[in-house]
């Protein structure tokens, strides 16, 4: 996979400066010269990512479990989505380029070359950035989660430090953000859509005689309610029961008075 990689690699980093878009060089070099913004950016880079997103999606199963579902369906089709592209088109990020003059700020913070933690990560794997693809999904979510306060607004700033750490730390190129951030906005859309058609569905085939939560005898019942209050007269007749008593023959039961 290295060869394909490092080939797609250069592919983006021609796209990237056709569209005045390589950033990731100077970018990079100007965190390596700055030694505590290199710590608080590779920690951010390699705890945030992971430890962010779980708790935001055990604050939406707790707080907002009506949206739960919606939300970790989002989140599952993100991933499948990333790791289809990392399969079909692996990507070198930028540190491990040959020659290219990265500095992997994330290893000289002490996390290793590999970035691994208990799970080995595909180090090809820069196409889309996961990292900004579940910072946009979070930020959706915790919105959500504090619909009611201004301070929902503050969640658009973590995509966007999200953004800047993970080009200046080298480990993904301009265009892994962008295609993050679609890949994320595809998913909570598409998610959205499975939620509309669902409900959809559930409206069509309500069984007959019901509206939402109501149903016929109980509408039946406000409605004498409405007539005896009203002072009006009511024609109920009473209850049958299931199962009746059968006929009389002829000639049983009772007998004329003139017998």
């Amino acid at each position: 996979r290295a060869r394909p990689a490092l080939h797609n690699a250069h592919d983006v980093l021609a796209i990237e400066l056709w569209l005045h878009l390589d950033l990731e060089l100077p970018g990079n070099r100007w965190l390596a010269g700055h030694h505590t913004l290199l710590l608080i950016t590779s920690w951010w880079y390699q705890l945030a990512h992971l430890t962010v997103t779980l708790v935001v999606l055990g604050l939406c199963y707790l707080r907002r479990p009506d949206a739960y579902r919606g939300a970790r369906n989002a989140l599952v089709l993100t991933n499948v989505v990333g790791l289809v592209v990392f399969y079909l088109y692996p990507v070198m990020p930028p540190r491990l380029l040959p020659g290219g003059g990265y500095v992997d700020t994330v290893a000289a913070a002490g996390f290793g070359s590999s970035h691994t933690g208990p799970v080995p990560a595909d180090q090809y794997a820069a196409m889309p950035s996961l990292h900004l693809a579940w910072a946009v999904w979070t930020a959706s979510v915790g919105m959500l989660l504090l619909a009611r306060h201004r301070a929902r607004l503050l969640w658009l700033l973590y995509p966007v430090v999200t953004a800047a750490a993970v080009v200046v730390t080298a480990n993904h190129y301009v265009l892994d953000v962008v295609a993050g951030v679609a890949v994320a906005v595809v998913a909570l859309l598409a998610s959205r859509v499975q939620i509309t058609l669902r409900r959809s569905r559930t409206a069509r085939t309500q069984a007959p005689g019901t509206s939402g939560t109501q149903t016929v005898s109980s509408r039946y019942a406000s409605t004498v309610a409405s007539a005896v209050a009203d002072g009006e007269p009511t024609a109920t007749s009473p209850p049958t029961s299931a199962t009746s008593s059968a006929p009389n023959p002829p000639g049983d039961g009772t007998k004329a008075a003139t017998d």
